[in-house]
């Protein structure tokens, strides 16, 4: 994998906090939804792309990852909209 493309992919990996910041205070639940499938999507996609790298453990990257963004975007405002 080139540098490039693993420099693009990261970016785009934190879908939830930035939907934070794109969308203060308004990030409506089908946006969430959104955010933490591309981000499972994306982040498997770059785990799938090491040599060393299984499709349990690409998975499991990503579902990793996307404990952390969603956890942070929480923490930053992005989870708002799931309170009753």
């Amino acid at each position: 994998m080139k540098n490039g493309h693993a420099l693009v992919t990261v970016a785009l990996a934190g879908c939830i906090t930035t939907a934070n910041f794109v969308r203060p205070d308004r990030v409506t639940i089908p946006i969430l939804i959104g955010a933490v499938a591309a981000d499972i999507v994306v982040t498997s996609l770059l785990a799938s792309q090491l040599d060393s790298f299984s499709l349990g453990g690409s998975l499991a990257t990503g579902l990793a990852v996307t404990g952390v963004d969603l956890a942070v975007g929480c923490i930053l405002g992005a989870c708002s909209s799931l309170r009753l």
